[in-house]
């Protein structure tokens, strides 16, 4: 009998000692990109909708606004969903909030299930699901090791001084789960990966953060394809509509909400990455270059957007951006064919604009996904500029080559 006995007394002690060799991961927190997270509504007695058919799920309760492929597929439905997706600015109050009788809730929030498939009913129209599958199999699980902050992509926050509700409150959760996420992890401090988006939301709320908070919760900030500097193709969106990526709905159906966004601000030129002497945006008589934001604003009939620019954006953008605190790794993609100019023929923007491409992902231009590098490695410590050649905006999270990289430069936190 005590042969066997001295057996497990064997195996048990080579299991523990196969359970302390294994290497401690350090936690992550995921900050997806703009449109790639579920978002849910529900309708209130406040809600008049524009046509009665877009009334007709009062009596459901909560129902998934963001994404519906399905119902999106119906052509008669794209209005209903653009009033509901609106926000309204409220120059008096100086934030932005839903339109009356609108609700809204980001479900799932510390979990990556929002954003692995933002449509649960198809599960091949997602933009992070290979990334976390990456992640999955480095030993990261979802809820244990691998945390998910999506949040109310239509919503961006304030500079200090300026109230921002949803902002604020979507900060406040953020530093509870990067805080649940290392007390989790017997303290560890986390890593930080963003994407695309995601990076300058996160950006805004490292630098908001105490330092001493930063150092001790946060052991790598990675931003992946992050528009630190806005991008050229968020000029055209506002006069042309952006689908979100939806290719069976027409963009300019879409146009009325994506101005109602201060998120449709955010992504903006710069003129810090930007300069003011490069034209962005041309008509037969003007030149736009990013120093002239406003007076595009104005050219193309949406002047009531200067007012939140000028005291909600530029204050954030508009100069060289704070080194976080943190070392960094910021991954991009460059050698693809990125809008740089917008060209239209006359001096209206009705007309369909011919476009010069320049360097960049495809959709954040090189200026932009650069704008950090001179400055924050000067300040010194451990900051990094991977770029990946020949790599699509979206190719960055799905390319094999790319994830190979990225997940390297996660696994230096350990």
């Amino acid at each position: 009998m005590a042969i066997p006995l001295l057996l497990a007394q064997l195996l048990l002690a080579v299991a523990l000692a196969a359970v302390q060799a294994a290497p401690r991961l350090h936690p992550v927190v995921l900050v997806p990109g703009y449109a790639t997270n579920e978002l849910d509504a529900r309708l209130t007695k406040l809600y008049r909708p524009s046509s009665p058919g877009c009334g007709a799920r009062k009596e459901e309760g909560w129902f998934r606004l963001y994404l519906n492929y399905s119902a999106l597929q119906d052509p008669g439905n794209v209005p209903c969903f653009a009033e509901q997706m609106s926000s309204v600015y409220d120059p008096a109050a100086d934030d932005y909030s839903n339109v009356p009788g609108v609700e809204t809730r980001v479900p799932f929030f510390g979990s990556t299930q929002a954003f692995r498939y933002p449509d649960p009913d198809r599960k091949n129209f997602s933009y992070m699901s290979t990334f976390i599958e990456r992640l999955e199999k480095m030993g990261y699980r979802d809820g244990e090791t691998m945390f998910g902050a999506p949040y109310d992509f239509r919503y961006a926050v304030a500079p200090v001084g300026h109230p921002s509700r949803v902002g604020d409150a979507f900060f406040r959760a953020l530093k509870g789960l990067v805080e649940r996420a290392s007390g989790l992890n017997g303290g560890m401090p986390v890593v930080i990966a963003t994407y695309s988006a995601g990076g300058p939301l996160a950006h805004q709320f490292l630098v908001r953060q105490p330092l001493a908070w930063r150092q001790r919760f946060v052991r790598r900030f990675v931003p992946i394809a992050a528009p630190w500097g806005g991008i050229v193709l968020g000029m055209l969106t506002l006069v042309s509509g952006n689908n979100m990526g939806l290719p069976f709905v027409e963009p300019r159906a879409l146009l009325r909400q994506g101005r109602s966004l201060q998120s449709s601000l955010w992504i903006l030129p710069s003129p810090a990455a930007f300069g003011t002497a490069t034209p962005l945006a041309t008509t037969k008589s003007r030149n736009y270059s990013a120093g002239d934001v406003a007076d595009y604003l104005v050219a193309i009939g949406f002047g009531e957007a200067v007012r939140p620019y000028k005291s909600r954006v530029l204050p954030l953008f508009g100069g060289e951006l704070p080194h976080p605190g943190v070392p960094v790794t910021s991954v991009i993609g460059v050698g693809v064919g990125t809008t740089e100019r917008i060209v239209y023929p006359g001096d209206d923007f009705d007309a369909t604009p011919s476009v010069v491409a320049g360097d960049g992902d495809g959709v954040v231009n090189l200026a932009s996904a650069m704008a950090v590098e001179t400055p924050w490695s000067r300040r010194g410590g451990d900051f990094r500029m991977v770029k990946v050649l020949n790599m699509s905006h979206n190719a960055l999270v799905v390319d094999d080559r790319a994830l190979e990289i990225i997940m390297r430069e996660i696994q230096r936190a350990d």
